[in-house]
């Protein structure tokens, strides 16, 4: 049990930790935005930000969040620093929606939308931690990983093929990594009913490894 609040509080420690992180991205957008106005940057304000990649963490909170809001008792440790991490998501997303305003931004912003109602219905409906909501989570988490997986490779594959960092975060991604860290282990202190958080993470892990080394690649 003490491994369990130790890890508990160290993994919602980075989770707060990305907030600032996240903040940092967007500020990042905001100066490009103010220097593309002034004529000075030639290229998008979000150049090399993979809507997929940050669309699929934003789920991935999600899930975790979700998690946590149907276990029998909510638990604060997953609940709590998901939900103001995956709101600083959307807002990245809310940027590139404006500003690329694709078929594919769209898709995410009203996705989000969505995603952030949902929870509320929840809640009101009554049934809030019913086995059948429970499995439909764990569900969830499963396809974030696949989401998850496949964005990181699409932000690699940006950074690699453009060899622009733009617009792109390594504070963000060097958080996001010890996030990663920290919430698999608190998984292995749940126990093996944490499989799908296990799973997320160990999988998010292996996925951001080759983004942060590319990134460091690159000089521009």
């Amino acid at each position: 049990m003490t491994g369990y609040y130790f890890w508990g509080f160290l993994s919602s420690g980075f989770f707060l930790s990305a907030i600032p992180a996240l903040v940092h991205q967007l500020l990042v957008i905001d100066r490009r935005k103010h220097l593309k106005a002034l004529g000075e940057l030639a290229e998008p304000a979000t150049q090399s930000i993979s809507l997929n990649q940050i669309f699929s963490s934003f789920f991935a909170v999600y899930s975790f969040f979700l998690f946590g809001l149907v276990a029998d008792s909510p638990d604060p440790f997953l609940t709590i620093p998901r939900a103001i991490v995956g709101i600083l998501f959307f807002r990245i997303i809310i940027e590139i929606h404006r500003e690329r305003r694709t078929k594919a931004s769209h898709m995410a912003f009203f996705s989000c939308i969505v995603c952030l109602i949902f929870p509320f219905v929840l809640l009101l409906s009554g049934h809030r931690s019913t086995i059948y909501v429970k499995y439909a989570s764990n569900a969830i988490i499963c396809l974030a990983v696949a989401f998850i997986a496949q964005g990181n490779i699409g932000q690699y594959l940006i950074l690699k093929h453009t060899g622009k960092r733009g617009a792109v975060s390594l504070p963000m991604h060097l958080v996001m990594f010890g996030k990663d860290l920290t919430g698999m282990i608190f998984g292995l202190e749940i126990g093996p009913t944490a499989w799908s958080i296990i799973l997320m993470h160990s999988v998010n892990l292996v996925m951001r490894t080759p983004i942060i080394l590319t990134y460091l690649r690159i000089r521009v």
